[in-house]
């Protein structure tokens, strides 16, 4: 009988929630670039596209506009970055501190659509250090395809750009991550 009460309040707590539990995967033909500047040059860093497959299993809560979501959690690894050159690679790395911290997190924690513009609520952990990001994104149905771009500072993590040539060339604080995720359902 006390279980019949507890089902029941369960089932009461729900209404005015959607929930639906669904499996995502990230496929290879996804792409994540860092961009920076330093004084004198831009640079580019690609994420190897063989180390972004992901499965995951989402649990997203429709309410109000918003998508809560939980276990959209991404782990990009510090080493899959590459520079196109090997000095700036390393660089990038130790700015990561991948070996200590061999991933990058990012946790998406809820989608909000506004008409037409949506935004994503994101974590980001680097280096062990975690700050929370609002994202707009654009999402193509036909093609389950996810672009944005995030705007970061690297100090928010703690990490301290390279300076080269004693001090005469200065790497910015401040980058772009542009993300061009292809999702299968």
């Amino acid at each position: 009988m006390k279980n019949i009460g507890i089902i029941t309040i369960l089932i009461l707590l729900s209404f005015g929630f959607s929930r639906n539990v669904t499996k995502v995967k990230i496929t290879n033909k996804s792409e994540v670039t860092i961009k920076g500047k330093s004084n004198v040059n831009s640079f580019e860093c690609k994420y190897n596209s063989d180390f972004i497959e992901n499965d995951l299993q989402v649990i997203m809560n429709k309410n109000n506009g918003k998508i809560l979501l939980d276990g959209a959690k991404i782990a990009i690894k510090s080493t899959g970055f590459d520079c196109a050159h090997r000095m700036i690679t390393k660089d990038f790395k130790s700015i990561l501190k991948a070996e200590e911290y061999p991933h990058i997190i990012i946790n998406v924690k809820e989608i909000i659509t506004a008409k037409e513009n949506i935004t994503a609520k994101l974590n980001v952990k680097i280096a062990g250090e975690e700050n929370d990001y609002l994202v707009p994104v654009v999402y193509n149905a036909n093609t389950n395809n996810v672009k944005g771009q995030l705007k970061l500072n690297i100090k928010d993590f703690k990490l301290k750009s390279p300076k080269k040539l004693l001090g005469m060339v200065v790497v910015n604080d401040n980058v772009e991550i542009d993300f061009n995720l292809f999702l299968q359902y």
